[in-house]
């Protein structure tokens, strides 16, 4: 792990230096996935939550943080998945493992801090302890295990480990020791995203909120823009949310979010004013901290042409070109529409990366321990800040309750745009209807249409891990669910 995490920087750097991500125009076409109703039993189905964990999220990739975090010898963060938690920690080798956060004496708990640095672990049962590389260091009171009168079997006593990996700086992991490698799961669209050079961005806040509503109901709203005019009605005046390109790549999606225009959907455009077409541009300039110079700079370039909505992406792209190489966003790897529009990746079967050309949001979305009808959703801001600027300091990480009422614009205030917090918010009051109405006998499956094709193809991938039909050793090839070009 160590050698992977030195080495990582350089992986694949030529490719890099001469790769831009496919742009989705020209499109590609998705194959037919068929008419079929999703069924409703997946959302609230104990037996198909038990499915779900045994054969899908122990057996998948999942992401966990910056390992920039694990920034000393000892420091270390639990995660929680499902009914597990997990330990991850840096080694006083400087190795960063992944373990179990269990007790092999009791199976208590063993750490429960969220974060922090320690040299060892001590269980606050029975005061086992463990190094922080996961080997056992410690037996309270050895002498009255009779079991130990030959010796403490030290090295079948460690913690039990997961897999883990790095990917552009993160740190992923799995719980299956077989599986085949993160970089083979993330498949080319790994590299497509390595453009926005993500080992450089700095997390500015991470939150998490607790739903009424099965997990699939959350990844469903996330990777679909059919419902942007009816439920997100102030998106479709800075952004077209209708009839966007969609790609399927193997297990995973993508999908292109146009902004800096107006939607074809709708029908009143006196609302695209010119202070609007200003605020599009000084967002656009730096980041969550614009550089006033370089925002007015981009006015200036813009003022006085006759720009309709729809071309302001146009300008925008031009302006961006012009000063490549003047910034340290890296441009000049990235295709037009990176420069200006929103990049929606989705990871089966829980992440999705939604990336601006200076920064962006994962979307992380996490099944109950228990209940079907409940769920976790991370929410993870972060921005490739300019050299020599300070991270402003990240808010403390919260688990907000769905039924203590939550003000997401107020909660995510200075982090990220109020225009996309109002859209989370949106999001998740329609979570809880969802779920009694997905319940109801006189729901017969839902109809999905072309625009939603990223959840049918989603859905179609979770019952072939369910099925056995797809494993991490035997999955579809990236080009399975698409036509071929041309």
């Amino acid at each position: 792990m160590a050698d992977i995490e030195a080495d990582f920087l350089n992986q694949h750097v030529e490719e890099r230096a001469s790769f831009k991500a496919p742009p989705f125009v020209p499109r590609r076409t998705c194959k037919d996935l068929g008419t079929e109703k999703i069924t409703g039993q997946r959302y609230f189905s104990p037996e198909f939550m038990r499915l779900e964990w045994e054969k899908v999220w122990k057996k998948t990739w999942h992401l966990v943080l910056k390992v920039s975090e694990l920034d000393q010898p000892g420091a270390f963060y639990t995660h929680e998945l499902g009914k597990e938690s997990f330990l991850f920690v840096r080694g006083a080798d400087d190795e960063v493992r992944g373990f179990y956060n269990v007790c092999r004496h009791r199976g208590n708990r063993l750490c429960q801090a969220d974060e922090g640095v320690l040299e060892s672990f001590t269980c606050p049962y029975h005061g086992w302890k463990w190094h922080n590389d996961g080997s056992l260091k410690q037996v309270a009171d050895p002498q009255f295990f009779r079991q130990f009168d030959d010796g403490i079997p030290a090295a079948e006593l460690g913690l039990v480990p997961v897999k883990v990996d790095i990917w552009e700086g993160f740190l992923w992991f799995n719980m299956d020791l077989d599986s085949g490698s993160l970089r083979d799961y993330l498949g080319p669209i790994g590299t497509h995203l390595e453009t926005y050079h993500f080992e450089e961005c700095t997390i500015l806040d991470y939150q998490t909120f607790e739903w009424n509503a099965n997990w699939k109901h959350a990844w469903d709203a996330f990777n679909e823009s059919y419902h942007f005019a009816e439920l997100h009605p102030n998106m479709i005046q800075i952004g077209e949310g209708h009839d966007i390109p969609i790609e399927l790549h193997g297990i995973h999606s993508r999908m292109l979010n146009f902004n800096r225009t107006v939607s074809e959907v709708l029908e009143d455009r006196s609302s695209w004013t010119e202070l609007r077409r200003r605020f599009m541009l000084s967002e656009a300039a730096l980041g969550p901290s614009p550089d006033p110079d370089a925002a007015q700079k981009s006015a200036i370039e813009i003022d006085g042409k006759p720009i309709d909505a729809k071309d302001m992406h146009i300008y925008e792209t031009e302006y961006r070109r012009s000063i490549q190489g003047e910034t340290h966003l890296p441009f000049e790897e990235m295709n037009d529409e990176q420069l200006v529009h929103q990049y929606h990746y989705s990871f089966f079967p829980g992440v999705t990366f939604t990336q601006s050309a200076d920064g962006g949001a994962i979307f992380r979305y996490r099944p109950h321990p228990t209940d079907p009808g409940r769920c976790f959703y991370d929410l993870l801001i972060f921005a490739n800040l300019p050299p020599g600027m300070d991270a402003p300091e990240r808010p403390p990480h919260q688990v907000h309750r769905y039924d203590d009422g939550i003000d997401y614009v107020k909660v995510l205030e200075g982090t990220f745009d109020p225009a996309y917090s109002k859209v989370v918010g949106e999001d998740a009051s329609n979570m809880p209807t969802l779920q009694a109405g997905c319940q109801s006998d006189s729901f017969q499956g839902g109809i999905l249409g072309d625009q939603e094709i990223r959840l049918r193809h989603f859905h179609h991938i979770l019952d072939g891990f369910i099925d056995g039909s797809i494993t991490t050793q035997n999955l579809p090839s990236q080009d399975a669910y698409m036509e071929p070009d041309g």
